[in-house]
C-alpha cells in the first residue's frame, strides 16, 4: 500500500522532501501495526509534520537563494572583512520581501564600522531563484597624524569659568592613528603628549582574526605623568595642589584584551590590566591621607574585567532608531598585591524612537552597583561628571561614589544635511574627503541622576541626592562621528547657563 504525498519538489528543497517522505514511509507503517487509538495518534502526528513543513515548502515559490557577492572599491579592505558584516550569506534562501530590510541592515552595518565614507549594498543580478548582491565601498583615509591640543580638565565649562581659561591646562603632542593598518580593520596608535601632562601610549586593536573572523585582539600600554593632583573632592569641586618642580601622580597601565564576536549584532570581551599609580609623599602624609586604601603613596594592582554589548542602532554616532545594550563586570585586585579590592557591575540601555522621518524620542538609562563594600579611598572613585556619565547642568560638579543611576531623556530633529564640497586642487589626491557631510540637529531634553556614598558624602552635599535639569541645544556633526554641541540648562540648584562638549575623533 503507498502512504500520502504530502510533499512537492521545489527548487533547492529535494532533500529536505525525501527525508520528509522517509519519515511518513515509516509513520505509515507504524499505523498499520497500532491499534485504534495508536493510529489516530499517529496519524494526528503526521499530519501535524505535514502542516509544519508546508509553509516552509510554498515558500520558496517566494523566495530567492542569496548567490555570490560582487566588492567594488575595497583596495586594502579584506574581502572577508566586509563580508562579516552581511546580513545574507551565500547559499542562504530568504523570503522576497525581507531583502530590501537585510541589505539595508547590511548596509547600516558596514557603515558603522567605520572604515569607509561610503556605502551601497545593492541587488546587482537575478538568475532563476538565485540573487547577486553588489558593495560598493569608498574608503576612508587610514592615516592621521594629528597636532594635539586639548583642555586636561573634564569639559570646556569647568576650564572656561573654574581655572579662568589657564593654558597651563592645555595638553599639547602628536599622535599617529593608522587605520585598517593591514586590511583587516586593525588600528595602530602612538601618542607623545606633553603640556599640563605628559603621556605616552602605544595601542594595537584587531577586530578580526585572520581565518578567525569572530575572533579579535587588543593590547595598550601607557606611561602618565602630572605636576598636578586632584586630591580630594570638597562641595562637589575637586581639590588641586600643583608644584611645578616635582611629579605629583604618575600611572601606568599595561593591558590584553581578547574579543568574541559570534553574531553580527552581540559582542563579547575579556581583558586583564596591571595597574600602577605613585604619588609624591605630600599627598599621602599631608594633604590627603585616605588618597589610597591603605597607608603608602603606591599602589599596584591586576585587575581583571569582562564585557558584553548589543547593537541594533541605525547610525551608531546619532541614531534615531533601534536600541543597544552594554554591561561590564571588573574585579580590581586579584589578591597578588593585597593593595586594592574592588568589584563592581556596570550597565547601559540605550532605546531610540523615531516620530517621524529626521526626528523622534531617545532614552539612555546608566547604572553601576559596587559589591564589594568596603572603604576604596579616593583614588579613581569616580561616578558622576566624567565624560558621557553626566547630568547636563551639573559640568562644575564632581558627584562621586560607589553606586549611581542615570537617566536621560530628549527630543531630538535633523535641521539640516548637506555634503559641502572641499577645494582641493586637481592634483591632490583627496578623493576620501572630496567633501564634508555636515548635519546639524536641535534637541530638548531631561536628565536625572543619583549617587551613593557610604564615605565622603559629609563635605559633599550632591551625593545621595536626586539631581535633575532639563534644556535645548543644537548638535554639529560632521565626517562620522565628531560631534559639537552647544546646550542651554538649568539645574536642580536653579543654576542656569550655557554649555559647550565635544566629541571629536578624527575620522
Amino acid at each position: 500500500m503507498g502512504y500520502p504525498a504530502v510533499c512537492v519538489d521545489l527548487p533547492g528543497q529535494g532533500h529536505a522532501c525525501n527525508v520528509i517522505r522517509t519519515l511518513i514511509h515509516h509513520l505509515w507503517l507504524f499505523i498499520r501495526s497500532c491499534t485504534i487509538a495508536g493510529r489516530l495518534m499517529a496519524l494526528a502526528l503526521a499530519f501535524a509534520v505535514a502542516f509544519l513543513y508546508a509553509p516552509v515548502s510554498l515558500s520558496g515559490q517566494d523566495s530567492l537563494i542569496v548567490g555570490d557577492y560582487r566588492i567594488e572599491g575595497n583596495k586594502r579592505t579584506k574581502r572577508s572583512v566586509i563580508l562579516r558584516e552581511m546580513a545574507l550569506h551565500p547559499g542562504q534562501r530568504v523570503h522576497s520581501k525581507d531583502i530590501p530590510v537585510a541589505l539595508s541592515e547590511s548596509e547600516r552595518l558596514l557603515g558603522n564600522t567605520a572604515l569607509f565614507v561610503n556605502v551601497q549594498v545593492q541587488p546587482c543580478r537575478q538568475d532563476d531563484d538565485t540573487l547577486s548582491i553588489c558593495i560598493r565601498v569608498r574608503e576612508g583615509w587610514y592615516i592621521f597624524p594629528i597636532p594635539i591640543f586639548e583642555l586636561a580638565d573634564r569639559n570646556f565649562n569647568v576650564w572656561w569659568k573654574d581655572f579662568n581659561r589657564d593654558f597651563n591646562r592645555v595638553n599639547y603632542g602628536m599622535y599617529l592613528n593608522h587605520y585598517n593598518l593591514t586590511g583587516w580593520g586593525d588600528l595602530l596608535k602612538l601618542k607623545i603628549q606633553g603640556g599640563y601632562s605628559h603621556k605616552y601610549e602605544l595601542a594595537y586593536d584587531l577586530q578580526q582574526l585572520p581565518n578567525y573572523p569572530k575572533w579579535g585582539i587588543g593590547f595598550l600600554a601607557f606611561y602618565q605623568r602630572f605636576r598636578e593632583i586632584n586630591y580630594v573632592a570638597e562641595e562637589d569641586r575637586q581639590l588641586f595642589f600643583r608644584d611645578f618642580n616635582r611629579w605629583m601622580l604618575e600611572k601606568t597601565m599595561v593591558q590584553a584584551n581578547v574579543r568574541f564576536r559570534p553574531y553580527l549584532r552581540w559582542r563579547f570581551a575579556l581583558g586583564l590590566n596591571y595597574k600602577q599609580a605613585k604619588v609624591d609623599p605630600q599627598v599621602v602624609n599631608e594633604l590627603n591621607p585616605s588618597f589610597f586604601s591603605h597607608s603608602g603613596n603606591k599602589i599596584n594592582y591586576f585587575s581583571i574585567w569582562g564585557q558584553s554589548t548589543f547593537d541594533r542602532l541605525d547610525d551608531r554616532p546619532y541614531p534615531f532608531k533601534g536600541y543597544a545594550w552594554s554591561g561590564e563586570m571588573v574585579k580590581e585586585g586579584l589578591g597578588i598585591f593585597e593593595e586594592r579590592d574592588r568589584w563592581w557591575i556596570e550597565s547601559a540601555l540605550l532605546a531610540y524612537s523615531p516620530t517621524g522621518s529626521g526626528h523622534g524620542f531617545e532614552w539612555i538609562v546608566r547604572g553601576r552597583y559596587q559589591i564589594h563594600r568596603t572603604n576604596p579611598g579616593n583614588y579613581d572613585y569616580q561616578a558622576l561628571g566624567y565624560g558621557q556619565r553626566l547630568v547636563r547642568g551639573y559640568e562644575h560638579y564632581v558627584i562621586d561614589g560607589m553606586d549611581f543611576g542615570l537617566i536621560q531623556a530628549a527630543w531630538r530633529i535633523r535641521l539640516w544635511e548637506k555634503d559641502v564640497p572641499l577645494p582641493w586642487p586637481t592634483w591632490l589626491p583627496m578623493k576620501s574627503f572630496s567633501s564634508v557631510p555636515i548635519r546639524v540637529y536641535a534637541h530638548v531634553h531631561t536628565d536625572h541622576g543619583v549617587v551613593h556614598d557610604p564615605y565622603f558624602s559629609a563635605k559633599n552635599p550632591l551625593r545621595d541626592k536626586w539631581m535633575m535639569s532639563a534644556g535645548a541645544g543644537l548638535d554639529l556633526r560632521f565626517f562620522y562621528d565628531d560631534i559639537f554641541s552647544i546646550r542651554w540648562n538649568v539645574n536642580g540648584l536653579g543654576e542656569n547657563g550655557l554649555f559647550l562638549q565635544t566629541s571629536f575623533s578624527v575620522r
